[in-house]
């Protein structure tokens, strides 16, 4: 008798413990911890959070991650519309799992660029829209034009086109003289977004971040920097003086117009 309550015990606190690691992050950074339940929308996805038996329902835009049952779920803008995407692979890019047309399982596959770009996954022009899609690789995206990658490997071509960028971004690290003014390192931009992500709460924090990876796009293209992006990144650090002082250094060795 007392075993078999000890391995109800044991069972209860696992089930406990499962529904513990259930929690949903604000856009503003703050840890929601209860059961979550995500409720997909025409409109806008949005997510069911229970805490203490009080229900409160946030808009997918308001709550940017999901963690449910140990799946990540993360918002991300695709067809003109903010929706809950499940993350299967991440980095500079990243794999996505969306619910397609008429179905409740995330079957469907989307690419997304730290930049902001993304790219459906093709199925009839797989070859020639992947390997324009990775051009910033051109060993990777060629073998996907040759189709000595398929849509089988794509695990395998989005973990060797993070490598070649993070070759790429060491090597600019090592080649470019730290006097020439020319684009700041893109490690030193991903650095200070990492600074942010961690940081305690701010008011303009969410925004900050959006810049800033906006910023990280623009420095691995070597684009001009626009004076909009500049205004807005300087007055959402304004009240940030160690991350403003990090941001003025990158900015001084980026082209700006």
């Amino acid at each position: 008798m007392l075993k078999s309550l000890l391995v109800l015990l044991v069972l209860f606190q696992s089930t406990i413990s499962l529904a513990q690691t259930d929690f949903a992050v604000t856009s503003k950074g703050d840890t929601l911890r209860g059961d979550v339940k995500i409720l997909p929308s025409d409109l806008a996805d949005q997510v069911q959070v229970k805490i203490n038996k009080k229900k409160k329902v946030y808009l997918c835009t308001e709550v940017i991650t999901v963690v449910q049952d140990g799946v990540v779920y993360k918002t991300v803008k695709f067809d003109n519309r903010f929706r809950y995407m499940t993350l299967l692979k991440n980095g500079f890019l990243s794999l996505y799992g969306f619910r397609m047309p008429q179905q409740t399982s995330y079957d469907g596959r989307y690419l997304l660029m730290r930049d902001g770009r993304g790219l459906e996954m093709p199925n009839l022009t797989f070859k020639r829209s992947l390997s324009k899609f990775l051009e910033d690789c051109p060993a990777v995206s060629e073998r996907v034009k040759s189709g000595d990658l398929g849509r089988n490997d794509i695990d395998k071509i989005i973990d060797e086109f993070n490598t070649c960028l993070q070759f790429k971004t060491t090597k600019r690290n090592v080649d470019v003289p730290a006097s020439t003014a020319i684009l700041s390192n893109t490690q030193e931009v991903d650095n200070l977004i990492k600074k942010v992500e961690e940081s305690p709460d701010f008011a303009n924090k969410k925004d900050a971040l959006d810049l800033l990876k906006d910023l990280s796009g623009k420095v691995y293209r070597d684009e001009i920097l626009p004076n909009y992006l500049l205004k807005e990144l300087r007055a959402n650090l304004k009240d940030q003086p160690a991350f403003a002082e990090e941001l003025e250094k990158i900015l001084a060795k980026a082209k700006t117009k």
